[in-house]
């Protein structure tokens, strides 16, 4: 247990260096707080902008702010591993499905393919608002030439990454999800 002693620092801990007051501190104050204090405290206790909305967005909405976008995070297992694989990827909605190029020999078509969560969002960070839209489904590799030809000229998303991307995998969104902050 962390205790602090008559010079206001505690003990086991370093004094301030000269010249930088406790206030210049970012978490000023946080090694004064003894364990049973700073567990009671916890993180989920701080309160946000009174000012900000907080909105669960509908399904349509989701779609159409993802619609506005170029880059989005798909997700993944890869076998044997406990978490997640996410990666950036371009992509283009066409009629509520996310259309994605990759290489065969990638990350994404080696493992992504069964069941996939693709996540894009928006942020402003000087107003502190923002929003975020997460499409689960699966994910499937398109080889049909007649499901390739449907897709519209100059619709494929344009990859950043260098390199043939000549590989197509569509997610078809099964639960659709999403979250916005916005401020007066």
């Amino acid at each position: 247990m962390v205790r602090e002693s008559d010079t206001g620092t505690a003990q086991g801990q370093a004094a301030v260096p000269p010249g930088r007051a406790h206030g210049d501190d970012l978490l000023a104050g946080t090694r004064r707080l003894d364990e049973d204090s700073a567990i009671r405290l916890g993180i989920d206790l701080a309160e946000g902008d009174p000012e900000a909305t907080f909105t669960v967005l509908e399904r349509r909405t989701c779609f159409n702010l993802a619609a506005t976008r170029d880059i989005g995070r798909i997700a993944f297992t890869i076998d044997g591993d406990a978490a997640p694989t996410v990666l950036p990827v371009n992509y283009a909605l066409m009629n509520e499905t996310i259309v994605l190029r990759t290489s065969l020999a990638g990350t994404v078509m080696r493992y992504a393919r069964g069941y996939a969560s693709f996540q894009v969002d928006h942020f402003d960070d000087e107003r502190r608002e923002g929003w975020s839209a997460l499409f689960t489904g699966r994910c499937r590799w398109v080889r049909d030439a007649g499901e390739l030809s449907r897709i519209p000229q100059g619709r494929m998303p344009v990859p950043w990454a260098s390199g043939p991307r000549d590989q197509v995998l569509r997610i078809v969104p099964g639960r659709v999800t999403g979250r916005r902050i916005q401020r007066p």
